[in-house]
């Protein structure tokens, strides 16, 4: 019998004509499905314990800037979401922390683990945006589930990480040494500062996903 994994899904928001809107992006939702995996949409509005024990495992999407106030700093660049995005983001990380539940960040999703679990942001990075970078794999153990040392990925963030959160460790780095992945090294939580979903090259993107999932069956 084959079990069907729930992944719950942070919802993004916007203010729009003074309405607060919630929204996820679609290539998020058919990555997900890519491995039959059911997306279940979280909000500040549904955000309880019951709510998040109905799930396996969580994702945390890409979107606007965290307010530097969560890694003490002033704002310089950062384009800021809203703070109830940094509150859902916040308290779904505690909760896969403190019950060991996978998580899996992208992009700002990288970047909120990695401040909400104790680490810091550049707050503005050059040549980051709208550009392929090669990868190279850190991780010997991460580089032998790939079956490769690097690959391309795409680019579209303007931070980056600068204090790596404790007890996390970096898989992949890119050509000027910014972190594009990290993960915990006792849990079940991984950052992606690149974009899978989106891929181009199908087995690079199903292989970071499978590496996702088999946090699920453990």
């Amino acid at each position: 019998m084959i079990h069907i994994y729930t992944i719950g899904i942070a919802l993004r928001c916007e203010i729009t004509d003074s309405k607060l809107k919630y929204f996820v992006k679609d290539t998020y939702l058919n990555y997900l499905m890519k491995l039959k995996l059911v997306p279940f949409f979280i909000n500040i509005h549904n955000l309880n314990n019951n709510i998040l024990g109905m799930c396996d495992g969580f994702l945390l999407p890409g979107g606007n800037d965290i307010d530097p106030i969560f890694y003490k700093e002033e704002n310089i660049a950062s384009q800021v979401d809203t703070l109830e995005t940094d509150i859902l983001d916040k308290q779904i990380i505690e909760y896969a922390k403190n019950n060991k539940k996978p998580l899996l960040g992208i992009c700002r999703g990288h970047q909120s683990i990695n401040v909400f679990m104790g680490g810091s942001l550049n707050q503005d990075i050059k040549n980051h945006q709208n550009k392929n970078h090669l990868l190279t794999i850190k991780d010997i153990d991460f580089s032998n589930f790939m079956q490769r040392n690097q690959f391309i990925s795409n680019s579209y963030h303007h931070q980056s990480i600068k204090k790596l959160a404790p007890n996390f460790k970096v898989l992949a780095i890119s050509e000027d040494n910014t972190i594009e992945m990290i993960e915990h090294e006792t849990l079940p939580i991984i950052g992606i500062q690149f974009h899978p979903e989106i891929f181009k090259e199908l087995d690079v993107s199903l292989k970071l996903l499978d590496y996702f999932a088999l946090k699920l069956s453990h």
